[in-house]
């Protein structure tokens, strides 16, 4: 089966038509763990609990494509899914990646939080000079732009870079076996043979055409739940974008074989 971007999406349509029961099923449990992740305090666990069986459906399919010779075979793989299968199998590896991804986002969190304070103290000080009549506003421009820009512009670059690579350290963390190689992938983010790896053009041509395909994905979704009566439309195909996204990450990690 080619890796292509035609295969993900015809993959996850016939995991979705083949099971309709299974995916409903499974759309509800995840609406009301995102609704309960609203209340105060205990929600957080919630919000946890919904990360982890989200991504634990996504590894189970990604998982699932590794025995299937067309996309149509999927079909046959959602009529024997159980939903108990479909959240726990993999919650495992799931778990593990969760934990890790949790990290590094505290990790770019504080990053940001620094360039934002650096921000801060220079624009505070900028004030000062200027009440003091010791900088004209123009000079205060570029002393907050140089504050606040560079460190920010080079933290965006950063994050940029390491996006490119994103599909790739997914699609291995699918295809882990269990919570500590789930936890370990993931940091393959910054792994110098990975993204060597993931510098060839069908790597490429896959990733760029999937961008574009997600951005369009998201406005249609963002329209979708601005209107209550299509609201339910909205959420299924955002279901069906993440086992689609689950597709593209197996793909990915093929592409990028070191």
């Amino acid at each position: 089966m080619q890796p292509t971007n035609a295969n993900a999406f015809a993959l996850a349509w016939n995991f979705f038509k083949g099971n309709y029961a299974l995916n409903f099923a499974a759309l509800a449990i995840l609406i009301v763990m995102n609704i309960l992740g609203m209340i105060p305090i205990l929600g957080v666990l919630f919000i946890f609990a919904y990360s982890v069986l989200s991504f634990a459906i996504q590894i189970y399919f990604g998982k699932k494509m590794e025995g299937v010779h067309a996309p149509e075979d999927m079909a046959n793989v959602a009529a024997q899914t159980k939903i108990r299968d479909l959240f726990m199998e993999y919650v495992d590896v799931a778990a593990g990646a969760f934990l890790a991804f949790l990290m590094l986002g505290i990790v770019f969190g504080l990053l940001f939080a620094i360039v934002a304070g650096v921000g801060t103290g220079v624009m505070q000080e900028s004030v000062q000079m200027q009440s003091m009549g010791m900088q004209s506003d123009e000079q205060m421009a570029i002393m907050v732009a140089s504050g606040m820009g560079i460190g920010g512009f080079l933290l965006l670059l950063v994050m940029l870079f390491l996006a490119y690579f994103f599909p790739a350290v997914m699609g291995r963390v699918i295809l882990s076996d269990d919570f500590v190689s789930g936890f370990k992938n993931a940091f393959l983010i910054f792994s110098p043979s990975l993204w060597k790896s993931c510098f060839n053009k069908d790597y490429f041509l896959l990733i760029l055409l999937w961008s574009i395909i997600i951005f369009v994905a998201l406005l249609v979704i963002f329209a979708l739940s601005a209107t209550l009566i299509l609201l339910p439309l909205g959420v299924v195909i955002a279901y069906i974008l993440a086992l689609y996204n689950a597709a593209i990450y197996v793909f990915a990690a093929k592409l990028a074989q070191e």
